[in-house]
């Protein structure tokens, strides 16, 4: 059975108990990790390359003038898509996409073919009127939304407020067909008298991206709504490869409004009148876009540490220092802090949250001094915990374990065992004679100072055997 006495290493553990050392099996929180992925996807297509032909028939029905258009639109669209996957942890390690600013863009290219014909059962001031025929001028006409686009930060998934992604592309009225009548039905009056069948046409399209959802390999799990969340597992490799695929919805809402006019003059007097203008809406036309799927890596740190530290016989007033190797075998900076138990130690800043955590690079490896001071005989069991940000292992427990005797034992020879200022030199922890780490504040104050203070004398009392 161990036997306790009071004195310095008493005072030091009821000092460092105040805030910065935990007992064993106690269970901080794991340290917060992110990591990212760029992503980029992009769609082009030509959509309204079928079926989007119309026939306006006779219109306006009814009228002394009308008209039948048919009219193909051609039309291009374009969408990218710029961002990146996120990864974030604990608890769980989850998957959520957050886009660049602006780094959304939607765009289009727009023409439209024309067929048409004219009839007209007119009177005018010479007569009477009737007839039909082709439109003899029938443009092939770019209507004015060419290379058109937007941006936006993605992505166009539901609950965001800008959504979905609008293109508006509004032609005001422009001349299709213009022709004098006269000189066809009378072409022998048309040097002083004419009668002008005017046809212009005005075009409201309204085109719509929305975001549908983000298929994620791991499981095929779909993300529905702006930073929802996918869960993934990292299954202990410092590397992780991902598939996201896209989909989005477009629609068109297009007007296309026909305004006929009929214009005379006669000696050179001119007047005239607009027939009713006539709205022919389009039905609304939607696509489903499926984008290509894009692979996203995601690097993570990765800890790599002994299970056990056994400091064998060690002797009652004799505490025993030991490095631990502690290694990065990732591919990012592991994060962490340490906490042990009496009668074993580390250094308390280690385990203390409102210290930043001890970090080490990937690839690279630091030696944490573990000491073990016994006031009895027996053997002693603890527990050297890491709580890390490794997102599969977030808490790594080390067995502790030491025979402590009132024997002489003679030189600690183990290699790892260390002595004084040599514990401290090398790696990421500077000598300053306590075993603290050197920093420019600490939010420990007095305590931590109490703390030096102490550890440095408790240092002094160790000596090697000279054998």
């Amino acid at each position: 059975m161990m036997r306790r006495e009071p004195g310095l290493r008493t005072l030091v553990a009821i000092l460092a108990a105040g805030g910065v050392l935990l007992v064993p099996g106690t269970a901080g929180a794991a340290i917060p990790g992110r990591t990212e992925s760029p992503v980029h996807w992009e769609y082009s297509q030509d959509f309204c390359g079928v079926g989007v032909d119309w026939d306006t028939g006779w219109v306006p029905s009814g009228s002394d003038v009308q008209v039948r258009i048919q009219f193909r639109i051609a039309c291009d669209f374009q969408s990218e898509l710029d961002g990146k996957g996120v990864l974030v942890w604990p608890p769980a390690t989850q998957l959520f996409f957050q886009g660049d600013p602006r780094g959304g863009d939607f765009s289009q290219a727009i023409g439209v073919f024309f067929d048409a014909r004219i009839r007209w059962d007119i009177d005018t001031p010479i007569g009477h009127s009737r007839g039909e025929m082709p439109i003899p001028y029938v443009p092939h006409i770019d209507i004015g939304c060419l290379d058109r686009g937007m941006q936006f930060t993605p992505f166009l998934l539901s609950g965001n407020p800008d959504r979905p992604a609008h293109l508006l592309c509004q032609v005001p009225r422009f001349l299709v067909f213009s022709y004098d009548i006269l000189d066809l039905v009378l072409p022998e009056i048309s040097a002083f008298a004419s009668v002008n069948i005017k046809i212009y046409l005005s075009i409201d399209l309204h085109s719509y991206l929305q975001g549908n959802k983000i298929v994620v390999s791991e499981h095929e799990q779909e993300i529905l709504e702006e930073y929802g969340r996918a869960f993934v597992y990292p299954r202990g490799s410092p590397m992780l490869n991902l598939t996201a695929q896209y989909f989005a919805d477009l629609s068109h809402q297009m007007i296309v409004t026909i305004h006929p006019e009929v214009e005379f003059e006669v000696l050179g007097f001119d007047f005239g009148f607009d027939i009713i203008d006539v709205g022919i809406p389009i039905p609304e036309m939607s696509d489903q876009w499926i984008y290509d799927p894009q692979e996203l890596t995601f690097y993570f740190p990765d800890i790599e540490a002994a299970p056990e530290l056994d400091f064998g016989r060690t002797q009652v007033g004799r505490p025993r220092m030991k490095r631990f190797a502690v290694e990065n075998v990732g591919f990012q900076d592991l994060e962490l802090y340490a906490r042990t138990g009496l009668p074993f130690g580390v250094d308390p800043r280690l385990g203390d949250p409102e210290e930043p955590p001890m970090t080490i690079p990937a690839p690279g490896l630091e030696d944490i001094i573990v000491s073990f001071d016994p006031d009895g005989e027996g053997t002693a069991r603890g527990v050297l915990r890491f709580e890390t940000n490794d997102p599969d292992e977030p808490w790594v427990d080390v067995r502790l374990i030491g025979e402590a005797t009132y024997d002489d034992v003679g030189e600690y020879t183990d290699p790892d065992d260390c002595e004084g200022d040599e514990c401290f030199t090398g790696g990421g922890w500077a000598s300053t004679g306590c075993g603290c780490r050197t920093t420019s504040t600490s939010s420990s104050g007095p305590l931590a100072a109490a703390l030096a203070v102490l550890a440095a004398a408790l240092l002094g009392r160790r000596r090697r055997r000279s054998g």
